[in-house]
Formats: structure tokens, C-alpha cells, sequence
């Protein structure tokens, strides 16, 4: 494996993490959000990463991660809120299964995802114009 390719797979790394916290704010943003029963209702997401592989030799050195998919969490729990425009017959509404203590925590290792990436991609930089300073 050459250093240069430290950069695409720190890259990849910090793209990954910058969609998953995409994710999980929008899974806040939606923790809320009522449906009516029998509906399809918000289901919260995480993407799916997987090893990003090099085509020589195929299933070679990985070469970052690359998203494969998203998963989509339980469906809606029910609430009894005959107040609700969207309340069934029975009174009741759906809303979606975000755990926001879940939630929070994946937002903290997204974050330390991305940070650590970056740190890579410093590094990386760092040792690239050090190497090109040894000839002069």
C-alpha cells in the first residue's frame, strides 16, 4: 500500500461520517412527527459502510468505506392522543421509534469519526510536504 492512499481513504472516512450525522439529524428533526395509524410513518436511518475495495486484485486492500445501503429502524409506536387530527377512531397515533438517547450517542461517535479522519488527512498532508522538502 503506497502513503498517497492515505488521502481517498480518509476522504471516504470523513464522507461516510458526514452522512451519517446527516442521518441522525434528520432523525431528531423527525422524532416528533405524528402519522396516522396504518400509515407509513418516519422510520429513523443509519447508513450501511462498507469496505471500498481496490479493482487490482479484486477483493484487494480495502481502500476506505463506501455506503452500501441505509437501515431503516423499527416502525412507529402507538400513542393514545384523541386530540391529534391524525387520531384513529380509537384515539390513537403513530409516532416513529427515535431513540434520542441512541441518537446522541451516535452523534458523538460520528463526530469522533470525522475528527479522527481529518487527523488522518492532516497527518497525510503533513508527511506528503515533508517528503517533498528532502531533496532541497
Amino acid at each position: 500500500m503506497s502513503m498517497f492512499q492515505s488521502l481517498p481513504i480518509a476522504a471516504s472516512g470523513m464522507d461516510m461520517a458526514h452522512t451519517w450525522l446527516d442521518m441522525i439529524a434528520g432523525n431528531i428533526a423527525n422524532a416528533n412527527d405524528i402519522s396516522p395509524v396504518g400509515q407509513p410513518g418516519y422510520r429513523s436511518e443509519s447508513p450501511i459502510a462498507v469496505p471500498a475495495q481496490t479493482g487490482n486484485p479484486p477483493g484487494g486492500v480495502a481502500a476506505g468505506v463506501t455506503m452500501a445501503g441505509v437501515a431503516l429502524g423499527p416502525k412507529g409506536k402507538l400513542a393514545y392522543d384523541p386530540a391529534s387530527p391524525y387520531a384513529n377512531a380509537q384515539g390513537y397515533v403513530q409516532y416513529p421509534s427515535v431513540s434520542m438517547g441512541t441518537q446522541l450517542v451516535n452523534l458523538v461517535i460520528a463526530q469522533d469519526s470525522y475528527q479522527s479522519n481529518v487527523a488522518v488527512a492532516t497527518h497525510a498532508i503533513s508527511a506528503y510536504q515533508s517528503a517533498l522538502t528532502l531533496g532541497s
